[in-house]
């Protein structure tokens, strides 16, 4: 049984650092998400041992070895898992520091201060 294609589900590039779906590229002209749009790959190692360059083509980013020549994006981010992303918690203000809420009424007599 043969299924049909479906309109843009054909591709859909997805964060190398989080894996939700790609919207903008970084520096390196690599799809990612807003979030890690500042974020680069670096030191990535060819399967031989040798650095990978990731270059830009017309049908998306591959990485470029100088012993093996071309290797697949997906096949490079296998080889090298990027670490998760932690992101730094968010202290809550203290209860001293919070401004506190004071409703005031028509009636009452510091309405007009």
């Amino acid at each position: 049984m043969r299924i049909p294609k479906r309109y843009g589900q054909s591709q859909i590039l997805a964060c190398p650092f989080c894996g939700k779906q790609c919207i903008t590229k970084n520096k390196q002209k690599v799809p990612v998400c807003v979030k890690h749009k500042d974020k680069l790959i670096d030191n990535w190692k060819c399967v031989c041992g040798a650095y990978l360059d990731i270059v830009e083509g017309k049908w998306g980013p591959y990485c470029r070895c100088i012993k093996c020549g071309a290797v697949n994006f997906k096949r490079a981010l296998e080889l090298n898992p990027i670490p998760e992303v932690k992101e730094p918690k968010k202290e809550e203000p203290s209860s001293e520091t919070k401004p506190k809420q004071e409703t005031v009424k028509a009636d009452d007599p510091r309405y007009f201060d």
